[in-house]
């Protein structure tokens, strides 16, 4: 979730993000903070299949005038709510739905915006639809994906909420869990083995089907935010174990993901009979751009750790030098105090 922030340049902010059980907004609270008209938002207040909202249409022509007028805080505060109702939170019907405004009001996007896509993954996965692309997405390995710049040492994330021992989201139309004990590989954390069960619980609900209450315990999750720095995730370390592979591997094939699972190859020389030997190897990448980005990735982490390595000698150096140098101005002081009767 914090890189998903870094991204979007949006901070991730102290108080509980939209649930979509708060009251709807008053309208002068949403013409005071779209620089509209109140008669103006009532006039143009209205339902698509029961929900409220605005019309697109409307929100970009009030944008335009006041880019004309060049009023451009007004302008930039229309045009990121379309851009919530358009783009982030995609209603078809080029409606700014009440929801995306709720959202929108709160400043605080991050965790329903990452909560709504993988709701929606769920949801794909869950009614075998979109197999073509989400088969591209499960099939990456940590070769293909450009983790976050290691020169962010400093980080702290939201490792969990109240009752859970992971991060519950609410989305727009459901609830999942997001697990950040499986994403540490993003600050330079990757993992040596699998995580305990218990860490990764996973629950995922319908807003229409959620007999349990999931919901309200999701809100009352966020009341008690857990956060962790770099000092307690440990000691760096950019490239996952071979433990940590085998436990993917063995989660994958106990959830049968819906994909063919191929491994790389390896292919042999020819052997007398003219044919060549192909030898699976479950981890080595055959690819030569793949190989590139593993060796110019593995380099750089050479390079740091070098550059790091030789920082710390250096220091070490001129602490010894430092010490022998008080040494000598402390014997030198010691023969000076002798008496006489010492010689």
């Amino acid at each position: 979730m914090e890189e998903f922030s870094d991204k979007l340049g949006l901070p991730i902010r102290n108080h509980i993000p939209f649930t979509g059980l708060e009251d709807t907004p008053k309208l002068e609270v949403i013409a005071t903070a779209l620089y509209i008209k109140k008669s103006k938002i009532e006039g143009h207040w209205e339902s698509r299949s029961g929900v409220k909202g605005f019309l697109a249409k409307f929100l970009v022509g009030k944008a335009r005038m006041f880019l004309k007028a060049m009023s451009y805080q007004a302008f930039e505060d229309i045009l990121a709510l379309l851009i919530y109702g358009l783009v982030l939170f995609l209603n078809p019907d080029q409606f700014i739905d009440v929801h995306a405004v709720k959202i929108f009001l709160t400043h605080n996007p991050v965790p329903n915006l990452l909560g709504d896509i993988l709701h929606s993954l769920h949801t794909l996965m869950r009614n075998d639809q979109g197999l073509q692309w989400h088969k591209r997405i499960m099939s990456l390995s940590h070769s293909d994906i450009r983790w976050l710049s290691l020169s962010k040492e400093n980080v702290t994330i939201i490792d969990r909420c109240g009752q859970y021992p992971n991060v519950p989201f609410l989305g727009i139309r459901g609830g999942i869990t997001y697990n950040p004990c499986l994403a540490l590989h993003q600050f330079g954390y990757a993992r040596r083995d699998g995580p305990h069960q218990m860490l990764i619980q996973g629950v995922v609900f319908d807003y229409e089907d959620d007999s349990q209450g999931y919901r309200r315990e999701f809100v009352r999750s966020w009341d008690m935010v857990n956060r962790v720095d770099s000092k307690s995730l440990g000691q760096r370390n950019s490239i996952p174990l071979e433990p940590y592979l085998r436990w993917v591997c063995t989660r994958a094939q106990r959830f049968v993901m819906p994909y063919p699972y191929v491994r790389p190859v390896i292919v042999e020389p020819e052997c007398e009979e003219k044919v060549p030997q192909v030898i699976s190897h479950p981890d080595m990448p055959t690819d030569i751009e793949e190989l590139k980005r593993s060796w110019i990735q593995i380099k750089e982490e050479r390079n740091t750790f070098e550059a790091l390595f030789h920082a710390k000698e250096n220091k070490v150096l001129e602490l010894t030098r430092q010490l022998q140098d008080k040494q000598k101005v402390n014997t030198y002081l010691g023969a000076k105090r002798k008496r006489p009767w010492d010689t």
